[in-house]
């Protein structure tokens, strides 16, 4: 299988962008990890609730329910506007959690990315040792070189795809697609720390308001729904400026260990919960190309993390990894040598998505015990 290659010991802290979800009363649970405070916040009509929150410094659990509102489906912590852990797609009747360790300070509490309705506060109070053992260091270096790759190869195989819609080369443009998708998806949540840099590369229709959508998807939509690059220059030229801004700003990115398990977890999920319906590449429909580079990046950002939890439960490391090997063995019979690398997903049948699926949110569900087990680590 022509999968990413394990960057073994990568074990570490993560970026400040990829979480998990939320939650509100300030109120510690029994269901928290020893060393660590678990909040709880109901997203409803008005927004987030409690407004206004308060923890220790250090691991802090994150719980978000969703108190049966279709208005807010996410939860986002921020430090000014960088989100250092969110929580997307608690629909009516679910929940979800993530962690983060936190410094002392105030940090912004938002269920929609523009803030507004229901935003609240987070109070952080006390001190943090933020002294990181050599073994973190080291994977903090080992994560953000992968990025770094990622980031300089989505640059890469973006510049070839941009020239030829500027060229007005639509079949060209076709091929090329597909290879600039896949840096990007392994990486997503480190985009979406960035504020609206994720939503300028990677919004879709209904993500933003029409004047707004620009990035990979309104040229998909041109390209494959409008069989034309016309009016596409300008939009071809900020994306790329974009990814660019993407790959600059990476290289400076503050890792946490906690946030690449909510990494690995958040990437799990988006295929879970929304992919899988084929939403993401609606026109295109090469959604397995990215649900394979979503896999690749999760699988990465566990491997990192891995040797952090190995002496607290060392048997669920090890049905992660089989797992893991579950999903490509799942995703392995649509692959094809020729372009885009996987059949479109409109050719597969509802039982093909059902066993997707099921293999996914196998893994998924156990991955979702790992920023907990991690939380729980630093605040022993």
């Amino acid at each position: 299988m022509n999968r990413v290659p394990l960057r073994a010991p990568i074990a570490a802290l993560a970026l400040g962008l990829i979480a998990s979800l939320v939650a509100a009363c300030g109120s510690s649970s029994d269901d928290a990890p020893a060393g660590s405070k678990q909040l709880t916040f109901k997203l409803t009509d008005a927004g987030c609730e409690p407004t206004k929150a308060s923890a220790p410094a250090g691991p802090i659990d994150f719980k978000v329910e969703n108190g049966g509102t279709g208005k807010y489906t996410e939860l986002e912590v921020l430090d000014g506007e960088t989100i250092l852990g969110e929580r997307e797609n608690v629909i009516e009747g679910t929940s979800g959690s993530f962690s983060l360790t936190l410094e002392e300070g105030e940090y912004a509490i938002r269920c929609k990315e523009e803030g507004g309705d229901g935003e609240g506060t987070l109070k952080v109070t006390g001190k943090l040792d933020t002294k990181a053992s050599p073994e973190v260091e080291k994977a903090i270096a080992g994560y953000r070189d992968y990025l770094v790759e990622n980031t300089e190869g989505l640059t890469k195989q973006t510049k070839p795809f941009v020239a030829a819609v500027e060229a007005g080369e639509i079949a060209k443009a076709k091929v090329l697609y597909a290879a600039a998708r896949v840096n990007y998806e392994r990486i997503e949540p480190v985009a979406e720390s960035f504020g609206d840099l994720d939503p300028r590369i990677d919004a879709r229709a209904n993500d933003v308001k029409p004047s707004e959508f620009g990035g990979f998807h309104r040229i998909e939509k041109a390209l494959w729904a409008e069989a034309t690059a016309e009016g596409m220059k300008p939009v071809a030229a900020e994306l790329l400026a974009n990814v660019e801004e993407l790959e600059e700003r990476v290289k400076g990115v503050s890792l946490q260990a906690v946030q690449i398990a909510n990494g690995a977890n958040e990437l799990l999920t988006e295929v879970s919960t929304s992919k899988i319906t084929g939403e993401e590449e609606r026109y295109s429909h090469i959604d397995l190309v990215d649900f394979k580079a979503n896999v690749e990046g999760s699988q990465v950002a566990f491997e990192a993390v891995a040797p952090l939890m190995e002496k607290q439960d060392l048997q669920l490391v090890k049905e992660i990894e089989a797992d893991f090997e579950a999903v490509y063995a799942a995703l392995q019979p649509y692959e094809t040598k020729a372009s885009p690398g996987f059949v479109l997903y409109p050719e597969l049948t509802k039982a093909d998505t059902r066993k997707l699926a099921q293999a996914i949110d196998t893994l998924a569900e156990k991955l979702s015990l790992v920023p907990a087990q991690i939380a729980k680590g630093e605040g022993a």
